[in-house]
């Protein structure tokens, strides 16, 4: 990449106007991303903004969070904040989780031999229960970290409520050192789906350069220099059809945003600093809002799930079948086509215990979105509180009506390795169309009598070890609207 060609100094922008129902806003056009340097100290002030790395692997950015106390003094560990996603969960919450890394601060181009690493002790808590973000306690004191000339950020005491000018500076992928992008950032309360994880309450920006490595940059304020979140993704170059279908993002005439849903976003962290307790991160603070927090674990798919919506009347309606475990007690569910209920202590069912780890309760009749609520709680009294149900847990699933199309058989290409089989169905993974697969004995399969349960979706390809050939392979396509083709039965023989 040339990446040179990409980087432009900052120059005043041309204002863009965007139109609303009754009003309008001259927002900045966006800047593009600008590269970083420190050999002079020009950007100390920005040096706590680090590379996590993982042995020589370059993984997520993260900032070194100013947790002093009331008397600034620096008593504590050091932490940082950066992405749930970047602390290796997938779904939930977790809390005091041993973490092999490293961090290393100073992280500009052109003082990379003079950036200085230091070890990631653990996770002291990481959320993807409606937000994206993590809290890593070092191994160093805050008050080593600084007095080696590491300056931390400060946070913002309350996530700006209205439009707001933004830097986002992070440490992409595409190559070393930092970068720099000014854009606007908005409040949005629109659900945002991200796979398994359901979103009501972030901002988004309209940044340029945002890329892998990105996330876990911290979003500064420019007239304040506080951070206002933590910067977990983007939805750029999402088709709208997908930005609905997927994530939730369906435009409506009577939404008055002023940025696109193709945009970054980013996780408020004004909650997190209460739980900084004479310089220490304690769940257990008095003004803390982490808790109660029940360790949900899910053992389903990793996207939203697709069921087929009836067609007629006498039809049963599909029905969640999820399965899951807490660390407490019992459980509490219900159904809704709003995910911002889910915060709402109202219609949740009694508690449950949770020994049985299922909700196989009916999702609905209508096709569309809906959301599985889950919260856990220590005994049948437990009272659900509004403002206590931050951990939540949101499942999203999508109703479709089958589309009543045939689509093409699989054309697989089936490649023989020194170990393995190689068969390939398409170069890259596509979220609206996939195969299902079927793979057993040559002697007692035949693809025509195998049910659909027991087929596997898969992506793009997948592997046979050349020691269980030979085997039958029965495949069909299928695609998001349930539309499927005929099914095609292959051999696989040794080579």
């Amino acid at each position: 990449m040339n990446y040179t060609s990409k980087i432009t100094a900052i120059i005043a922008f041309p204002a863009i106007i965007f139109a609303l129902t009754s009003c309008s806003y001259a927002v900045p056009a966006p800047a593009e991303p600008v590269l970083l340097n420190n050999s002079l100290g020009q950007n100390n002030h920005l040096n706590g903004i680090g590379q996590i790395f993982k042995g020589d692997l370059r993984y997520c950015t993260a900032f070194l969070v100013d947790s002093r106390d009331s008397e600034n003094n620096a008593n504590g560990p050091a932490y940082i904040l950066t992405n749930g996603h970047c602390a290796s969960i997938w779904i939930g919450t977790v809390a005091d989780r041993s973490y092999e890394g490293q961090i290393q601060f100073n992280y500009f181009q052109d003082t990379q031999l003079e950036g200085r690493r230091y070890d990631i002790q653990k996770i002291n808590w990481a959320s993807l229960a409606g937000t994206d973000v993590a809290v890593m306690q070092l191994n160093s004191s805050l008050q080593a970290v600084i007095a080696a000339g590491i300056n931390p950020l400060k946070a913002a005491p309350k996530a700006p409520e209205q439009l707001t000018q933004v830097t986002v500076i992070g440490a992409p992928s595409s190559a070393p050192g930092l970068r720099l992008s000014s854009c606007t950032q908005e409040p949005a309360n629109t659900t945002l789906i991200k796979y398994l994880t359901v979103h009501t309450d972030y901002q988004k920006q309209d940044c340029k350069g945002i890329e892998p490595g990105s996330s876990g940059s911290p979003v500064i304020d420019i007239a304040t220099g506080e951070v206002t979140g933590v910067l977990s993704g983007t939805t750029y170059g999402i088709s709208t059809g997908d930005l609905c279908f997927w994530h939730g993002l369906c435009a409506k005439p009577d939404r008055r945003a002023v940025l696109p849903d193709q945009a970054s976003q980013s996780f408020p962290i004004d909650y997190l600093m209460p739980c900084f307790s004479e310089g220490r991160f304690n769940m257990n603070a008095p003004a803390c809002s982490l808790k109660p927090e029940f360790n949900f674990r899910a053992r389903t798919n990793s996207d939203v799930t697709l069921y087929k919506a009836p067609q007629k009347e006498y039809e049963k309606s599909p029905a969640w079948d999820v399965n899951f475990s807490m660390s407490t007690k019992f459980f509490r569910f219900k159904t809704v086509r709003d995910a911002h209920a889910c915060y709402l202590p109202e219609d949740y069912s009694n508690p449950i215990n949770l020994s049985t780890g299922l909700v196989d309760a009916p999702i609905g009749s209508m096709a569309g979105l809906y959301y599985l609520c889950l919260v856990g709680v220590d005994s049948v009294e437990q009272q659900l509180i509004a403002g206590e149900l931050r951990n939540t847990q949101i499942l999203p699933a999508r109703l479709v009506n089958p589309g009543g199309i045939s689509l093409s058989e699989p054309a697989p290409h089936i490649k023989h390795g020194a170990e393995e089989l190689l068969i390939e169905y398409r170069q890259t993974t596509d979220r609206n169309i996939w195969t299902q697969i079927y793979v057993g004995a040559v002697d007692s399969t035949d693809c025509a009598g195998i049910d659909s349960r027991s087929y596997t979706k898969i992506g793009d390809s997948f592997l046979v070890p050349n020691e269980a050939l030979p085997l039958t392979l029965c495949s069909y396509t299928m695609d998001r609207d349930f539309n499927t083709s005929a099914v095609r039965t292959e051999i696989l023989q040794k080579p």
